[in-house]
């Protein structure tokens, strides 16, 4: 139990800046004294390399410091691309909770990306409890649970959060909402992973149309030019298609068993979706599910996320999910999962 210091009294003036270098150290204290050595965002640990991320403009970083000059809360949001801005790592005191810290901090973080012109804040709510959840879609303004990454990263234990992880490997869910007015477009995606993203786009107004079929005069490219990337740290890896070609099917295999062999056991796949060529990406045969959707996660283009799991047998005794749309959304992403890798066993 820890006891409440004098300081956290509501008459305490709190400052609440952007994080400077000097308050990078006080980060990793905060970090520290909340979770111990075991928070999976490892650079946080280190005041250098976590400013240099905001130096270099991949995030940007607000805290909260104390009378005493001590860093008491945190808040990033790192970019994706120049749309779109994940919400993460936020932290407060356990001294200081229910004072109003984390709400000053997002304030000030969705003002600066707004000026930026972020037009999407992204969060990867966990599963094992509701909060985070309850701020994609009660706190952010048509927010949504877009998808759920399964089995996504390796299995960590939290300072005080022992009681409440998945054993293994952890699923995390993805999150949406939008900073700007939307305008109108169509989302090809192939009928497999159609009825799924109907049901992610269900609870809001986003102006997306799904198409499941090619427009006439439309083929795909004669060649699939793609990119993959592997983080043997947490056996995860990615292959990022940049254009659907005619033999999409083949290059992804191709790269998918090149990431195996390096201990790949989370794949995931983004395919973009403002092509008509979209419509043919179907990679159930090749064992990738849907995952999610992500839009504008490019400049000219939404994604659509895919994933490969290399055990598919998914745990859900510790998942503890806001409301029935999750609920079904999370039934349907692990069924469909399940089915990919039975069909890639053929």
């Amino acid at each position: 139990m820890v006891a409440l210091n004098p300081a956290a009294e509501e008459s305490e003036q709190i400052a609440v800046r952007e994080m400077t270098a000097a308050d990078a150290a006080g980060v990793a204290d905060l970090v520290r004294r909340v979770y111990g050595d075991a928070y999976i965002h490892k650079r946080i640990y280190h005041p250098d390399q976590f400013f240099g991320y905001q130096q270099a403009g991949l995030q940007t970083s607000e805290v909260a410091v104390n009378e005493d000059g001590e860093v008491i809360g945190h808040w990033a949001f790192v970019f994706h691309g120049p749309k779109v801005a994940e919400s993460g790592m936020t932290i407060t005191d356990d001294r200081y909770r229910g004072h109003g810290i984390a709400s000053r901090l997002e304030e000030n973080l969705l003002d600066r990306i707004r000026k930026l012109g972020i037009r999407w804040v992204m969060g990867e709510p966990v599963l094992v409890h509701t909060a985070s959840q309850e701020i994609v879609v009660g706190h952010w303004d048509q927010g949504a649970i877009t998808g759920i990454r399964l089995k996504e990263f390796t299995h960590v234990d939290l300072e005080g959060f022992a009681d409440h992880t998945e054993h293994g490997r952890i699923s995390v869910a993805v999150g949406f909402a939008p900073l700007a007015e939307m305008t109108p477009h169509d989302v090809w995606v192939p009928g497999a992973y159609a009825e799924i993203l109907e049901m992610v786009l269900e609870p809001v107004e986003w102006r997306r149309t799904v198409r499941t079929e090619m427009a006439g005069g439309f083929e795909p490219a004669e060649t699939t030019v793609l990119a993959t990337e592997f983080d043997p740290q947490v056996l995860k890896a990615a292959i990022e298609v940049e254009v659907i070609g005619k033999d999409l099917a083949s290059a992804v295999e191709a790269a998918r068993n090149e990431l195996i062999e390096k201990g790949a056991e989370f794949i995931e796949a983004h395919i973009p979706t403002s092509h008509p060529a979209a419509a043919t990406a179907n990679l159930l045969d090749q064992g990738f599910s849907f995952a999610g959707f992500l839009p504008e996660m490019r400049p000219d283009s939404d994604l659509l996320l895919l994933q490969w799991i290399s055990d598919p047998e998914i745990e859900r005794d510790e998942w503890q999910l806001l409301n029935g749309q999750i609920e079904r959304l999370a039934d349907a992403i692990v069924d469909q999962a399940e089915l990919a890798a039975k069909l890639r066993e053929i």
